[in-house]
């Protein structure tokens, strides 16, 4: 008997009803059974019957499941927290030393352990965005603004929507810095000097120098800050201002491409077009790559010297960047003025099987078409 009892105790329908939170139980009676079990008629096919009679009693068994208890995360301990930290050290020590593949492996740790850990989503958003995932770097930070109230996540934000080429979301992220001595030093150089770069792009040229005097301030030996400024005082027409940015940026990085097509373009638009050809040719020194000063040194060609000049400075860019095609039209513009035509052919058939909807090299080729002799004419 006991061991029958026990049987039906550890049977499935005895353990629901141990761990029911309510149990209702109805009588099926004669004048009521009938509707009942046409309403469950399909519960009853599943089990096997005798017919009904008048010495059977039937009830209808309704049980209330517990909620499911949820599992609360254990506490954090010292050992944990300790753990933790020394994992976002490591992680800052090889953000600074730019391996950020490795570092977004240490800072997903971390958020592993404590999703909301303010220094993971700052390094990890940071990896992703040098890694070129923007959208998840962008959601790092997003959740750093949304969980922490952290200034540091808009003023990233706003970094990231101008690698989309978003000034006007950029912009919104940037004017919710209200005090930028929260920014960490770095972060904060970066700031002014992006949100200078989107304030000139929309033309809000003395709220951009203000942006950027204040990136100087905290580097003032930044040739690239210097350089922006004297790009600035170009669009302002202060030209004598201009050149002494590009100037002082030269002081500090002899090297610095830009701040040679400064001063050449200064020079251009002040009619002294000898000192322009000089720094731009100054500039494809450094950087033969340099779009801007190829293209003033096309504007200012004049004599076959020149155009024999700028054709040996295209082919030096175009040997490291074959696929410019920018700078392929504008050698076979070259090729065209040396009366070089078949080079001008070649070079826009290369253009042309790359981008045949090119209209500039489509339009070229018609009009080398007319320059071409008839056969058999010497």
């Amino acid at each position: 008997m006991a061991e029958t009892i026990q049987e039906k105790l550890s049977s499935p329908f005895f353990n629901v009803l141990s761990e029911a939170e309510s149990i209702q139980v109805r009588e099926l009676v004669p004048s009521t059974q009938t509707s009942i079990l046409a309403s469950v008629d399909e519960a009853i096919k599943n089990f096997d019957q005798e017919e009904l009679n008048s010495g059977t009693r039937s009830f209808l068994v309704t049980i209330k499941k517990p909620e499911p208890k949820q599992e609360s995360l254990p506490p954090s301990t010292p050992e944990k927290n300790e753990s933790i930290q020394q994992v976002i050290e490591k992680a800052e020590i090889l953000i600074k030393n730019e391996d950020y593949l490795l570092a977004r492996n240490l800072y997903s740790f971390v958020l592993r352990q404590d999703i909301k850990n303010q220094f993971g989503l700052k390094g990890l958003g940071i990896c992703l965005f040098n890694l070129g995932d923007i959208n998840a770097a962008k959601k790092c930070f997003k959740a750093l603004v949304e969980i922490h109230q952290n200034l540091e996540g808009y003023a990233l934000l706003g970094i990231s929507f101008l690698k989309e080429n978003n000034d006007s979301a950029a912009q919104e992220n940037f004017s919710k810095v209200k005090d930028t001595s929260k920014l960490a030093a770095d972060l904060r150089f970066n700031f002014f000097k992006e949100y200078g770069n989107s304030l000139t792009r929309s033309e809000r040229l003395n709220e951009a120098s203000e942006h950027y005097l204040q990136a100087l301030s905290l580097n003032p030996r930044s040739h690239t800050i210097l350089i922006n400024l004297g790009t600035l005082e170009i669009q302002r027409k202060r030209y004598e201002k201009a050149t002494k940015y590009f100037q002082k940026a030269l002081d500090f990085c002899p090297t610095a491409a830009k701040a040679f097509c400064g001063i050449g373009i200064v020079a251009q638009m002040t009619q002294e077009n000898e000192i322009a050809r000089l720094y731009f040719e100054k500039a494809l020194e450094v950087d033969c790559q340099n779009s801007v000063a190829l293209h003033q040194l096309h504007s200012l060609a004049e004599n076959k010297t020149d155009w024999q000049k700028l054709k040996i400075r295209l082919v030096q860019a175009l040997i490291k960047e074959p696929s410019n095609l920018d700078l392929r039209f504008l050698l076979a513009t070259t090729l065209l003025k040396q009366n070089d035509w078949a080079g001008c052919e070649s070079e826009l058939n290369l253009i042309l099987n790359k981008s045949s909807s090119h209209e500039r090299a489509r339009a070229l080729r018609e009009e080398l078409s007319l320059h071409k002799h008839p056969q058999g004419v010497t």
